[in-house]
């Protein structure tokens, strides 16, 4: 029971505690998923440019899935990006600021990360069911919209939990 509580990270980086090992294979998972979608994409984007240059006929509707998988792949990516804190940061401003200030702004821009990404998935959530009570669907392959809100929302409610794990990580156990 006491590695629940456990904050330190192993040798390799991965987090000791139950939690922390939770998200992390969460985070994994969804990323690798993130990729079997984008490999997908890329595929499907290959093959309708080659049937648009030699038999001048492209794939129906390519670009709705690639614009549903990219929205999925990068919602799916974001979680294990957070965990790794592996996000771009610029850090001009901070490079010389005190320990404290770094860590005072790690944990504010975590809060705030993970603020937003509850609200999106709330949004998103609550967009997907619209859809689904209006029927609303794609233009061109008539898919349903709801589909597509509801693929991301599982990608930043994981989000908003990673980042309220490491404003955990960065208050009691803050190293750099």
């Amino acid at each position: 029971m006491s590695d629940v509580f456990e904050v330190a990270p192993n040798q390799d980086g991965s987090p000791k505690d139950v939690v922390g090992r939770f998200l992390l294979a969460w985070s994994k998972l969804s990323a690798l998923c993130g990729v079997i979608v984008l490999m997908g994409i890329c595929l499907l984007s290959t093959a309708s440019i080659l049937g648009r240059w030699l038999f001048t006929k492209p794939i129906t509707g390519d670009v709705e899935l690639v614009q549903i998988g990219c929205a999925w792949a990068i919602s799916s990516f974001l979680p294990y990006t957070q965990l790794k804190n592996a996000h771009v940061i610029v850090d001009f401003f901070t490079l010389k600021a005190p320990k404290i200030v770094r860590q005072c702004l790690d944990v504010l821009a975590a809060l705030i990360l993970a603020t937003i990404s509850l609200l999106i998935a709330w949004r998103t959530y609550f967009g997907a069911v619209g859809t689904y009570q209006s029927k609303s669907t794609t233009m061109i392959l008539g898919l349903p919209e709801w589909i597509a809100h509801l693929t991301i929302t599982p990608g930043f409610v994981l989000l908003a939990l990673t980042a309220l794990y490491t404003v955990w990580q960065f208050t009691f156990n803050y190293k750099n």
